[in-house]
């Protein structure tokens, strides 16, 4: 295998020193050679050396890098005012009627935070509150947030044996997408069983589960999109049991998957509980919770609860515009017609490219599998997105191999950026191969 060669940078070397020097040792980089983006522009980035790359990777600026709808209504509200959540503002409240008239009955309640992590910790809180349970079903390469309870449901990278008692895992559904020989996963009953037999490994415990979190499309187990009403039975084995079923839209909000505008309606769940981060704002904290009034009653009986910045006046402008973009520019039926284009663009290459064992995904969310034969190959995955970025093309990867070649581009992704995308993976396969 041929991967790609760094070239020196001393002026990268010196940051990156500085950077350790002042962060720490926890801040690592998402590649292995120099990249230092200074600017961002649509669905491209500017390096320290001025040399443009596609972004084909970033869900956070989910209209786009540095969109001017959203600049200007960011800069307006700063320049007007910016404080604390409890006070009463037209701007937040206008907000948080927008968003929720975007979800399915019975959503009628958004509370505020700023990231992700913040948004699963407080809806853990409120699944607690209501079900007077403790324990939590994931599935078995899943990634939730980084606080002391989410950062413990982080079964990618925490082995099986080292989990706390309180988890229990159930495997992710795992079906192909443009892979025509791959083994059929169990009936939708069979697999709902799986989550039963969790349930009664925390009751062994001495456990009872208050909450299921799931991505909807499953993506750090390795992004696996289900039929229409396979996951039925499954949520239906979490709500016996008295738990709540939590989605984690943070990386599947706001039309990405083309189908739908939230990824729990694409997966044909109804879950409790909805939490949001990274998409939200475009690049400003801002994250959000949001459930039925009934649930949020029963959990300020247990406790009160304020976010001083969560969902702060400058977040919610932003917050706004992002809304308004979605809809002026049309970009989920683009998530929907130009992401089916990626994809069948990047199914092509399985004909010539041995290495590709699966092309998955929806909208502007796809994964490419790269495979040794019939085993993954998490080097090779490596190798690619290095020199992938060494043609100008930012990816990343996923899955429970670390073998899923991730495609997530913010949601002005056009044709060109696709062919581009393909073209890019094409080269970095056949460079790669030796």
């Amino acid at each position: 295998m041929i991967a790609a060669v760094a070239p020196a940078d001393p002026a990268y070397e010196a940051l990156l020193e500085r950077r350790h020097a002042a962060l720490g040792p926890a801040y690592k980089q998402f590649y292995q050679q120099p990249f230092v983006p200074v600017k961002g522009e649509g669905v491209w980035i500017t390096d320290h050396h001025g040399r443009r790359y596609l972004d084909a990777y970033n869900n956070v600026p989910h209209v786009g890098h540095c969109h001017p709808e959203v600049v200007n209504a960011i800069a307006r509200q700063a320049a007007t005012f910016n404080s604390n959540t409890r006070y009463a503002s037209h701007v937040v409240v206008d907000y948080a009627e927008r968003l929720l008239a975007t979800m399915p009955a019975p959503f009628d309640t958004a509370m505020f935070v700023c990231t992700g992590t913040e948004a699963n910790e407080l809806a853990w809180r409120i699944a607690m509150a209501n079900t007077g349970a403790d324990g939590a079903i994931v599935t078995q390469s899943a990634f939730h947030g980084n606080s002391t309870i989410i950062g413990a449901l982080d079964t990618s990278t925490i082995p099986a044996d080292q989990l706390e008692p309180w988890i229990a895992t159930v495997p992710a559904p795992l079906f192909a997408g443009s892979r025509e020989d791959a083994p059929q996963p169990p009936t939708a009953d069979a697999y709902a069983a799986q989550y039963r037999a969790a349930v009664e490994q925390l009751a062994e415990r001495g456990r009872r589960p208050a909450a299921y979190f799931v991505c909807p499309l499953f993506a750090s187990d390795g992004l696996y999109p289900t039929p229409a009403g396979y996951l039925a039975p499954a949520i239906d084995e979490i709500h016996s049991a008295g738990a709540l079923v939590i989605a984690d839209e943070v990386q599947t909000a706001l039309g990405r998957t083309g189908t739908h505008f939230w990824g729990f309606q694409h997966a044909g769940i109804q879950p409790d509980i909805v939490t949001m981060g990274k998409p939200m704002g475009n690049g400003i904290p801002l994250a959000v919770v949001a459930t039925r009034r009934e649930l949020v009653d029963g959990f300020l009986k247990h406790g009160r609860y304020f976010n001083t910045f969560g969902g702060n006046q400058v977040a919610a402008a932003a917050g706004r515009a992002v809304l308004d973009v979605l809809a002026q520019e049309n970009l989920q039926q683009n998530a929907l017609e130009t992401g089916a284009y990626l994809r069948s663009g990047l199914s092509a290459l399985m004909k010539r490219h041995a290495a590709i064992g699966d092309v998955r995904g929806t909208g502007f969310f796809a994964g490419i599998e790269i495979v040794e034969g019939d085993q993954p190959a998490p080097g090779r995955a490596r190798a690619i997105i290095e020199d992938m970025l060494s043609r100008g093309v930012l990816v990343g990867i996923t899955g429970s191999h670390r073998n899923l070649i991730k495609v997530r581009p913010p949601m002005v992704f056009s044709r060109e950026n696709a062919d581009m995308v393909v073209d890019v993976l094409d080269h970095s396969l056949a460079a790669t191969g030796g």
